[in-house]
């Protein structure tokens, strides 16, 4: 697999769309530690569980969206696209099993 350092991810445009969006997920799942703590109503916690997955993915999809258009894209046009599309396929695997 494919790691390489850049001087700018590619997601460089959305890094602070990105760190707004971790930042509420780490708001959220500090208030699932709470609901759990304090023995909130399941459904109520899985209904947060949910909006913490859901924001996580979306979270994944900015990432992987922008590779794509990005580290891909730059990949197939420098030749390299073989082991950078191999790359990209174990990815989306792993990211669509969760």
């Amino acid at each position: 697999m494919v790691s390489e350092e850049q001087s700018d991810p590619s997601y460089a445009e959305n890094v602070d769309k990105i760190l707004a969006r971790l930042k509420r997920i780490e708001g959220q799942t500090r208030g699932l530690q709470r609901m759990v703590s304090e023995g909130k109503y399941c459904v109520d916690i899985l209904t947060q569980v949910s909006s913490v997955i859901a924001a996580t993915e979306k979270v994944a999809l900015i990432i992987l969206s922008d590779h794509i258009k990005g580290c891909v894209c730059e990949s197939i046009q420098n030749e390299g696209s073989k082991e950078r599309i191999d790359e990209l396929v174990v990815v989306v695997e792993r990211f669509i099993r969760t």
